[in-house]
């Protein structure tokens, strides 16, 4: 009988781990799917808003960068080696409307008002999101 009793609990809890399995494959599952999904709307928001100065390789090569008194950055070098992307600081300068002081005089477009007046507070946060992802993305010092 209590042999019986610690069969049916151990298949009980057997049961259990795997429903908590299944259950956190599949909520990574979909936060890798949104993730992704951020990072193909970050890439077309960078093609129409950013790759003229940044190019299209990100690396500051656009065909607007040799009208400009200062080089476009290249955005594929902002993750340093062993570090964690500064996803708050390159939201914040995507945005605009907040000086960032170590980068100087700012040349690049305010996208975060252009977004909020085209596509209202919400839309223009999703928009700073996945451009941020988007850039976060393409990191050669990962």
């Amino acid at each position: 009988m209590k042999r019986r009793i610690m069969t049916c609990a151990l298949v009980g809890l057997f049961a259990a781990l795997m429903l908590v399995s299944t259950l956190s494959a599949q909520n990574t599952k979909e936060a890798q799917r949104q993730r992704s999904g951020y990072v193909v709307k970050g890439e077309k928001l960078f093609t129409q808003y950013c790759a003229a100065c940044h190019g299209t390789d990100a690396k500051g090569n656009g065909p607007a960068a040799s009208s400009l008194k200062k080089q476009p950055a290249d955005l594929t070098l902002i993750q340093k080696k062993g570090e964690k992307f500064p996803s708050d600081r390159i939201s914040t300068f995507i945005d605009g409307e907040k000086d960032v002081p170590v980068h100087g005089s700012r040349v690049m477009p305010v996208w975060g008002t252009i977004f909020r007046r085209t596509k209202g507070e919400m839309g223009q946060k999703g928009d700073v999101y996945a451009l941020m992802r988007y850039v976060e993305s393409i990191q050669v010092n990962r």
